[in-house]
C-alpha cells in the first residue's frame, strides 16, 4: 500500500483548465479567485487528490488550444466551436455538459408578432440584439448559416446593427417595445423569461430555430491518465453534493454536470463543419 501511494505522489496531477469562452461577460479576475478558493475545498471534500487547476485557472482560445495540442493540459472546459478546433487532440471516450443541454439547446430568432416580418431575409438592414452567454457561443455561427441559406451576407453586413447584452432581458425588453427588429436567443432562455412574463410569450414570436448543439463542455486530452480521468469525472458529476461544488455551479448559473456519450456533439460538429464550408467558398 505504501508503495502504490509513494507512486501515486510521484505521478504528475492531472492538470485542469478553462476556456474564457465559456464565461462569456463574467468577470475573469472575480471567477480566477473564487475557482481559487472553491478549487480547494472541492478537491478536499470529494477526494480530488490527484488533480490541480492550472494557475491562471483561465485562458483564451488561442492559448488553450495550443496548450491542448502540446500536451500542457489533460482536462478543459471549452467552447463548442473550440471543441471542434481540438477534436483530434481529444478523448472520444467521454464527454461532460450540464445536465440541461444533454440533448443540446437551440436557438431561436425571435420578432414581435405584430411586425411583418415573414422568413429571415425580410431582416435586411434592420436591428438585432444577440445574448452574449456561454449558451450562445454558436449562436452566430447559427445565423451565418441561415443567413448563408438563403444567398444573404454574414450577420455583420445583413444587420444594420448587431448588438450583443449579457443580460436576457436587455436582449427580449428591447424587442417587446420597438427598439430592435429582432433578438437572437437560446429557446430555454426565451421560455424561462416568457413563464415569468407571459405577455413576452404572446407577443413574440419564434421566425426562425437552429438545430439542436451543446455550446460548452467538457473533455480530455488524449493519452491523459485514465484512472485519474475517469476519477475527476465522478467528482464533477459530485459537485452539487458540496457546498463549495454548489458555488461553482452557481458561478456558471448551472445545476449540474452529466457525462454523456460523445455523440452529443454530433449537432455541433455539423454546423460548424456548414460554417467552415461557407468560409472556403467566401
Amino acid at each position: 500500500m505504501a508503495g502504490a501511494q509513494r507512486l501515486l505522489a510521484e505521478k504528475p496531477p492531472l492538470r485542469v483548465g478553462v476556456s474564457l469562452e465559456t464565461l462569456a461577460g463574467a468577470n475573469v479576475n472575480d471567477a480566477r479567485a473564487a475557482y481559487r478558493v472553491w478549487g480547494e475545498e472541492v478537491a478536499r471534500n470529494l477526494h480530488m487528490t490527484h488533480s490541480a487547476m492550472l494557475d491562471q485557472v483561465f485562458y483564451t482560445s488561442t492559448q488553450i488550444l495550443q496548450m491542448i495540442r502540446s500536451a500542457q493540459i489533460d482536462g478543459v472546459a471549452l467552447s463548442g466551436l473550440e471543441y471542434v478546433r481540438a477534436i483530434e487532440y481529444l478523448s472520444p471516450e467521454i464527454t461532460v455538459v450540464e445536465d440541461y443541454a444533454t440533448s443540446g439547446i437551440d436557438y431561436v430568432l425571435l420578432v414581435h408578432r405584430g411586425s411583418s416580418y415573414q422568413k429571415l431575409e425580410d431582416l435586411k438592414h434592420t436591428r438585432i440584439a444577440l445574448l452574449h452567454h456561454r449558451d450562445t457561443s454558436l449562436l452566430k455561427i447559427w445565423l451565418t448559416i441561415a443567413l448563408a441559406g438563403v444567398h444573404q451576407p454574414e450577420p455583420d453586413l445583413f444587420f444594420d446593427t448587431v448588438e450583443t447584452h449579457e443580460k436576457v432581458n436587455d436582449v427580449i425588453l428591447p424587442l417587446y417595445f420597438g427598439k430592435v427588429d429582432a433578438a437572437g436567443i437560446s429557446r430555454r432562455a426565451f421560455m424561462l423569461t416568457a413563464e415569468l412574463n407571459p405577455q413576452l410569450g404572446r407577443d413574440l414570436r419564434v421566425l426562425s430555430a437552429s438545430p439542436k448543439v451543446v455550446p460548452v463542455g467538457f473533455w480530455f486530452r488524449k493519452g491523459c491518465d485514465v484512472v485519474e480521468r475517469n476519477e475527476f469525472v465522478q467528482a464533477m458529476v459530485k459537485l452539487r453534493t458540496v457546498t463549495a461544488g454548489r458555488q461553482v455551479l452557481a458561478l456558471y448559473q448551472s445545476t449540474g454536470f452529466v457525462m454523456m456519450p460523445n455523440s452529443v456533439m454530433d449537432g455541433t460538429l455539423d454546423l460548424v463543419h456548414q460554417y467552415d464550408r461557407i468560409h472556403k467558398k467566401s
